[in-house]
């Protein structure tokens, strides 16, 4: 996905959604179709991983939010003989992963408190330790928009009332693992807004054993237990690709 270029409107705003595709339909039929509304900045044909045919929907980028509005303005579009549908993308929410966080000084208000600076924040979870039911040393923060959660990402770290702060990007569905919390929304592409997003899952943590450091997962870690892998987790059975 395109970054944002200096000067552009935010991506979410020039961003149009195409569905209901034919098979046939390639980059070059829908470049032609759809440049005659704007400027087009890129052009993501969703296509299956291994077979290579064309999942039927389509993402374009314009370079000027008004393109989109005069795209989604018809309802009668066609491409290889199909109406397909065309409407503005639903902008996705962000989610990061924030490590080794310490026993005392974060609490849970100071990471929403923090990295609203950066965006809104619409969830912060910190989960518990089974067994002591203390916060563990790890958290998910959720932010109403993705570019938000990317930039955090890239920088890869913060700090919070003087302690550095681990920020890692929270692996997808199906990158590791069965599943996990949250799982995909299954559906068709059209009963779900973009189903296709799909969810995301931290079954690809396996227990978090990917950050053995941190002391959660992983059969090395000081104090910490060999976790299960990517076991299912709750609601991990969505079906949904994100794209």
């Amino acid at each position: 996905m395109a970054e944002q270029m200096e000067g552009l409107a935010p991506e979410e705003e020039r961003k149009l959604f195409i569905g209901g595709l034919p098979q046939e339909a390639n980059d070059a039929d829908l470049k032609e179709y759809f440049a005659s509304f704007g400027e087009i900045e890129t052009l993501s044909l969703k296509t299956d991983p291994i077979s290579g045919r064309s999942r039927g929907f389509a993402f374009i980028i314009y370079k000027e939010p008004s393109a989109v509005q005069q795209a989604t303005e018809n309802e009668n579009h066609v491409i290889k003989g199909k109406k397909v549908t065309c409407k503005k993308a639903e902008g996705r929410a962000g989610k990061i992963f924030v490590g080794k966080l310490p026993e005392e000084g974060v609490s849970k208000e100071d990471l929403e408190s923090h990295f609203a600076q950066y965006g809104t924040v619409s969830d912060v979870q910190q989960p518990l330790d089974k067994q002591t039911e203390k916060p563990r040393n790890y958290a998910f923060v959720t932010f109403e928009k993705e570019e938000v959660a990317k930039k955090l990402i890239k920088d890869g770290a913060v700090t919070v009332n003087g302690h550095e702060l681990d920020i890692r990007r929270v692996q997808q569905k199906n990158q590791g693992g069965r599943g996990g919390y949250g799982g995909g929304y299954g559906g068709g592409m059209y009963g779900d807004p973009y189903a296709m997003y799909g969810g995301y899952g931290y079954g690809a943590y396996g227990g978090y054993g990917m950050y053995p450091s941190y002391g959660y997962g992983g059969g090395d870690a000081a104090g910490g237990k060999m976790s299960r892998g990517g076991g299912r987790g709750r609601g991990g059975r969505g079906r949904s690709r994100p794209y």
